[in-house]
């Protein structure tokens, strides 16, 4: 049954014994493999597994979400459908709408493909089928297929793995014989280029966190404003001027005290406190006064008295100083971490221009003596990584920059300014500074000391493999979005997806 058109459509065994999927196999290996992954998944699970799903019953339950070409999409126990939703659920959860719907639409595209081949006419022979479900591992002893684990197996089990196998093998076709018609052979050609030319670097890095403190004490003495130390009280009135202005005359009125009205009065989350804000740095109240006028005016009150009337994101406030504002002490941590941590938030680029120019130093002083020798006098370490082609983005086609030890490197893989210094950097020179962004938070100095030609088969290994992997990944896409957009699709799977998981 299973030979019906097979013969005529040239999938006869040729004179070395090869069948057409076989001669697939070899030319284009990535899309083969990965649908026997997913096919020996599909069986190992159906076969070994007990369907893992949610809610009581539901793995004896045939659920339909949706039909192409009025064929249902449907779930049930150990179908592809089933199957898609437990593997989804590992990384999303069970029950989860984004497993299940990933699922619903990797099963709609393998039921449109194999209705576009039956109605093609074609089937898989039988005996390639049969040789397949022979090569799975769960019915091999010492290495060979066992007639005896085999015929343990339940009739209707059986049938059912040939039918998953026969469909596996179809939907392999179909794919592999799209991925033919497409290519990249200008990206896989340029891809093949990069593979070429290696370099190996030696590296040195200069932290943020080496910025000194008595740069941050420094530029603290430069603008000791924004770091005085001052005690306040506030008042917010969430209402109008007017009520806030009434607020304000009873406490100079000596009607009641300020902080007997902020209990009463007051809408913020000081209230409770009597208004009390604690001691803070004069640089912590620029967000709430964006006004810097009105904020100096504030930072800068006499002990004991009131402030204007500001209107301010959160309504109408005023403050009152508790004491004098004074200048903070440069040689105590706490208030050096707090200048630092002002600068990293806010004015990052004066830890970075301290740094680059170091790093610059560094440099000239590697030009005169050599790197190593440099980095030894500065007692700075050198980092050794590479050899590694240009791997902007780190590309799984080449070796990755996180597969070295050198560290703070893990944005970089992104960094296109990085990649640039690196490889236009003269070898035997170090390059200028390499600010690293993200999460780095580095000034770096590369030294590119080898740059390595591969004469090998890199160049060819990496085209192939990047033409097969491009024309997989193309297919897969291509396949679900005309599937997902035809009219033969219907798509229920909102509805009985909640109906499902509303009870």
């Amino acid at each position: 049954m299973a030979e019906k058109k097979s013969e005529k459509q040239g999938k006869k065994p040729d004179a070395s014994g090869q069948s057409g999927i076989e001669r697939r196999f070899r030319h284009h290996p990535l899309v083969f493999i990965g649908t026997v992954l997913v096919l020996v998944i599909v069986v190992i699970a159906f076969v070994l597994v007990p369907a893992i799903v949610p809610g009581e019953g539901l793995a004896a339950s045939r659920l339909e979400f949706g039909s192409w070409n009025g064929k249902p999409i449907v779930y049930s126990s150990g179908g592809f459908f089933a199957l898609m939703v437990e593997r989804n659920s590992r990384d999303y959860g069970m029950g989860n709408y984004q497993a299940w719907r990933s699922a619903f639409e990797a099963a709609a595209e393998r039921t449109a493909v194999l209705d576009i081949m039956e109605t093609s006419g074609y089937t898989p022979s039988k005996s390639f089928v049969d040789r397949k479900v022979a090569e799975l591992p769960f019915f091999k002893e010492n290495g060979r297929f066992s007639a005896v684990k085999y015929n343990r197996m339940d009739a209707s089990a059986r049938i059912k793995l040939w039918q998953d196998m026969r469909n596996d093998v179809t939907v392999n076709i179909y794919h592999d014989d799209a991925a033919t018609i497409k290519t990249a052979g200008a990206e896989a050609e340029f891809i093949g280029r990069m593979a070429l030319t290696q370099r190996k670097f030696s590296m040195t890095a200069f932290p943020y966190s080496s910025y000194p403190d008595s740069e941050s004490a420094s530029y603290a003495n430069k603008n000791a404003d924004m770091f005085k130390t001052v005690y306040l009280s506030r008042i917010t009135v969430s209402g109008g001027k007017r009520e806030a202005q009434a607020v304000m005359d009873k406490i100079r009125s000596g009607e009641i005290t300020f902080e007997d009205a902020a209990r009463t009065q007051s809408d913020d989350e000081y209230a409770d406190r009597g208004g009390d804000t604690g001691t803070r740095m004069a640089f912590e109240l620029s967000a709430e006064i964006p006004d810097e006028d009105q904020w100096r005016a504030v930072i800068n009150l006499p002990k004991d008295t009131i402030s204007d009337l500001l209107e301010l994101s959160s309504g109408w406030v005023f403050f009152r100083a508790n004491e004098e504002s004074r200048t903070s002490n440069l040689q105590d941590s706490d208030t050096l971490s707090k200048i630092r941590g002002f600068l990293m938030d806010s004015e990052r680029g004066v830890i970075e221009d301290w740094l680059i120019t170091q790093a610059e130093n560094f440099a000239q002083e590697a030009r005169r003596i050599g790197f190593t020798g440099a980095a030894g006098d500065a007692d700075l370490r050198v980092y050794e990584f590479g050899p590694l082609p240009i791997n902007y983005g780190d590309s799984p086609l080449f070796k990755s920059l996180n597969s070295f030890q050198a560290p703070g490197l893990r944005d970089a893989v992104s960094d296109e300014n990085f990649w640039r210094t690196a490889f236009s950097t003269p070898v035997g020179e170090p390059s200028r500074p390499v600010v690293l962004g993200g999460g780095e938070n580095n000034i770096v100095i590369l030294y590119p000391g080898e740059e390595l030609t591969d004469e090998g088969d890199a160049a060819e290994n990496t085209r192939t493999i990047f033409s097969s992997w491009w024309a997989q990944n193309e297919t897969l896409r291509s396949v679900a979005s005309s599937v997902l957009s035809s009219d033969k699709f219907n798509d229920n799977f909102i509805s009985t997806y909640f109906r499902l998981f509303s009870n």
